[in-house]
């Protein structure tokens, strides 16, 4: 008989937090009807965020959902925009490039420069013309933009759950 140390053990049963996924599952049934939702998860390390979060994205995924998720990482301290650009990493890696294209469209200079290494799945983006430098305040209310608009696009082709 082989045993497996490497898995967690999960219980099948999620304990103590049917309020919780109720009003987590809620918040999807409203937002497949268009009505987007923000929802904060957080206490004491232990007390089942992530097993609760793993319910939620299950769920999500069973009602259609895409699922964009990123980490934070101990070593992202001095990164502000970590957990987005985790995100768009994985998203990237794993999207046909064509569909990165039409999600991202004319924006879509803006964010590569935080993503230098996947400019490589867009080789016609080093035929654009680079975009003028702009003053810091000005620089981050266009990259507000350029993400604003890459996730109202991939809203758009079906319901998003984000996980950040």
């Amino acid at each position: 008989m082989a045993v497996s140390f490497n898995k967690p053990v999960v219980c099948p049963v999620l304990i103590g937090r049917s309020l919780d996924l109720a009003a987590l599952h809620l918040l999807i049934e409203q937002t497949k009807s268009g009505k987007g939702h923000v929802a904060l998860l957080c206490g004491e390390a232990g007390i089942g965020k992530s097993r609760l979060t793993a319910e939620v994205k299950i769920y999500a995924t069973a009602q259609g959902f895409q699922l964009l998720q990123g980490n934070c990482f101990p070593t992202d301290r001095s990164c502000p925009y970590a957990p987005l650009l985790d995100l768009l990493r994985s998203h990237l890696a794993t999207a046909a490039t064509a569909t990165i294209a039409a999600a991202m469209g004319p924006v879509i200079q803006a964010l590569f420069p935080l993503l230098p290494a996947s400019v490589s799945l867009l080789p016609d983006l080093a035929l654009l013309p680079p975009q003028p430098p702009l003053d810091p305040e000005q620089e981050k209310r266009r990259l507000f933009m350029a993400l604003a608009h890459f996730f109202t696009s991939q809203a758009a082709q079906q319901p998003l759950l984000l996980v950040v």
